[in-house]
């Protein structure tokens, strides 16, 4: 076999297994973007009075905390996600006015173990005295995502 066959034997195998990492990483990528679940919010839980606790599918809980309370407007408050009978590759939340759109407010939580997560968030203040909110906490696993919202007003001082 010449030199020239060999060089193109090599560059087609090459380009094979490329293309079939390729492929590999477009499906694990779309898996992992999927949105397995959003569950309910619970409107019977406080996040001004105290955490609160959702069920994820499966037999999962999610329970988020914010400190200090009452939550601040324009101020930094901290964060705490915790994980009950499920671990996550990455948690972050998402706060958005549920009767008025007041931008986008992510928040990319930094684990501190696979089930506990944390990080600091700020609310913009509201031209309304009282401002209801979603917190939609995305919690990605190795199956996919899922969403978890939590409820909660705020008022001005």
């Amino acid at each position: 076999m010449d030199k020239k066959t060999l060089l193109k034997l090599v560059f087609s195998g090459f380009l094979v297994l490329a293309l079939i990492f390729a492929g590999y990483y477009k499906i694990e990528l779309a898996r992992k973007s999927t949105i397995i679940a959003q569950i309910e919010p619970d409107n019977s839980c406080d996040l001004q009075v105290m955490a609160c606790t959702l069920a994820i599918p499966g037999g999962g809980e999610v329970t988020l905390n914010i400190q200090p309370r009452p939550i601040p407007l324009v101020q930094k408050f901290n964060i705490d996600v915790q994980l009950n009978h499920m671990e996550a590759e990455a948690v972050s939340i998402d706060f958005k006015g549920t009767t008025m759109n007041m931008g986008p407010n992510n928040v990319k939580l930094q684990a501190q173990t696979a089930v506990h997560y944390s990080g600091q968030g700020m609310l913009p203040v509201c031209i309304r005295n009282s401002m209801e909110w979603q917190a939609d906490v995305y919690i990605q696993t190795h199956e996919g995502i899922y969403i978890a919202p939590f409820i909660f007003v705020t008022s001005k001082h």
